[in-house]
């Protein structure tokens, strides 16, 4: 993210708070970006689940064991079940079709938009508390440096260029093929 400069108007003691204050706006946006990013890998994981699973149920495979489901039955407590045995039950192959997949599909597309959703209105929430926040260390510099002009300034008058909004990106794609 390119860093923005400070308006060549102020004076010394407000470049230094502009440049003081646009360090954490700058962590600011690398945060939410990284946590786009998590978001479109955590998609794509789950999307490439949902294929592996239909793969594994058209071939008729059973869940393979991770290497916990083997410790776990490697306890002399545990008495592990044998799914096997039970021929009385229909396979799930009998019962898995194209519709079957797209539904899986379109569980995960809802799951994550509803995530991007939720993502989406945190960060704004977070832009916005730290612009207000950056707005009224301005206010109380600016009366500090002159307390005769601003006495009486409010948050709401301080110039967007003085103290500029953290920018949300809401246009990304989730699966960005």
């Amino acid at each position: 993210f390119p860093q923005i400069t400070p308006p060549p108007s102020l004076s010394d003691p407000l470049k230094e708070l502009f440049k003081q204050q646009e360090v954490v706006r700058m962590k600011l946006r690398l945060q939410h970006s990284i946590e786009r990013e998590k978001l479109i890998v955590s998609n794509e994981q789950e999307v490439l689940r949902v294929h592996y699973r239909a793969a594994r149920t058209l071939a008729n495979q059973t869940l393979p064991f991770s290497a916990c489901t083997v410790l776990l039955d490697a306890e002399v407590y545990n008495v592990p079940l044998d799914a096997q045995t039970d021929d009385s039950k229909t396979s799930v192959r009998d019962r898995f079709n194209a519709r079957q997949f797209m539904s899986w599909l379109q569980d995960v597309d809802d799951k994550f938009d509803k995530l991007k959703t939720c993502l989406l209105m945190r960060q704004q929430h977070e832009a916005a508390a730290l612009n207000a926040v950056q707005r009224l260390e301005w206010q109380l510099k600016l009366q500090e440096l002159d307390p005769a002009t601003y006495k009486s300034i409010s948050i709401y008058e301080i110039q967007e260029f003085y103290v500029p909004l953290v920018d949300v990106n809401d246009d990304f794609e989730l699966t960005p093929i």
